[in-house]
């Protein structure tokens, strides 16, 4: 075996670190191509790419949360759909500087989220690349029925189910090395998907009027939402914030909501619903609603403010 090209041994180390059973395999990772039997109901695919010092740098991300992270990112998705991971395929073109020792804690803190989820590792490609790490993660999945952006009324009511701001405090303070916040580091590093959620959206999925996962921020998110010719009013009093997002805000002299408006990468999930229908949403919190007036509001208890300029991530 002296002679096989150090690509196939890297794919060889690559498949026994990821590779297992799954019923509904019928050519595995290996061939040209996977092969597998189909799920019922309907087919859902999403794909996410992540650029070395554009969406992450490597001076505070390990290779073990980095691959959990470019999974988790995808699977968010799958859950914004409504639906059930089955299979990913990961490309990544790395630079001389990543190892193989590196490769395979990406690929171990990737399969540890994956076997968390049912989830198998079934293909991709390497590459090399002059210079900057480049990941690319598809995900496959499955769901009876879609739940989509699309379906707000003017009136409904926009819930989150979880923290807003909490990723971006983790950003700040591994940028500024703070030795405190750590869960808002873990938030930023390792993501949770909401997937947790799923079961229950679907069973109620009549009064889901349009869902979305929150990874650009509250703000540039909810306007994915808004209905056509509607308004957005935001409840500053009502966002849901972590402790260490309220505790970096107070030492930066900033108010808190900043870090929930446009903080981004939080990856909880965003729903639109009727007021009539808030009660059976026990868990959730209230951020905002959409109304007849256009713009967009930022509501206090003694008053609101126009939000004009908008912050929070581009991704060009």
């Amino acid at each position: 075996m002296q002679n096989t090209p150090k690509e196939w041994t890297l794919i060889q180390k690559i498949r026994y670190r990821v590779q297992r059973h799954n019923d509904h395999t019928i050519v595995p990772l290996g061939d040209d191509a996977f092969v597998f039997k189909n799920f019922l109901g309907y087919s859902v695919i999403c794909q996410d790419m992540m650029v070395e010092d554009v969406h992450f740098k490597l001076d505070y991300f390990s290779a073990f949360d980095l691959g959990a992270k470019a999974l988790a990112v995808n699977l968010s998705d799958i859950a914004a759909m409504g639906a059930h991971p089955h299979f990913a395929q990961v490309s990544i073109a790395f630079p001389e500087k990543i190892n193989e020792s590196w490769l395979d804690e990406f690929y171990l803190g990737m399969s540890q989220l994956a076997d968390k989820y049912s989830c198998e590792i079934v293909g991709g490609d390497l590459s090399a690349s002059p210079d900057k790490l480049v990941i690319d993660v598809s995900v496959h999945g499955s769901c009876e029925h879609p739940l989509t952006r699309k379906g707000a009324m003017k009136g409904d009511l926009l819930l989150s189910s979880g923290p807003l701001g909490l990723s971006h405090t983790g950003l700040m303070a591994l940028q500024k090395r703070l030795s405190d916040y750590e869960e808002a580091k873990k938030k930023h590093l390792h993501p949770r998907p909401r997937l947790d959620l799923v079961g229950a959206l679907v069973k109620k999925k009549d009064k889901v009027h349009a869902l979305m996962d929150c990874s650009d921020g509250l703000i540039n998110d909810a306007l994915q939402l808004c209905p056509e010719g509607a308004g957005l009013h935001i409840f500053a009093e009502n966002l849901p914030l972590h402790e260490e997002t309220s505790k970096m805000a107070l030492e930066l002299g900033i108010p808190a909501h900043e870090f929930s408006l446009w903080g981004g990468e939080d990856y909880e999930l965003l729903m639109v619903i009727s007021p009539d229908d808030y009660d059976l949403f026990s868990g959730w919190h209230l951020v905002g609603q959409f109304t007849e007036t256009p713009g967009v509001f930022l509501t206090h208890a003694d008053g609101k403010e126009e939000i004009k300029e908008f912050k929070g991530w581009h991704h060009f």
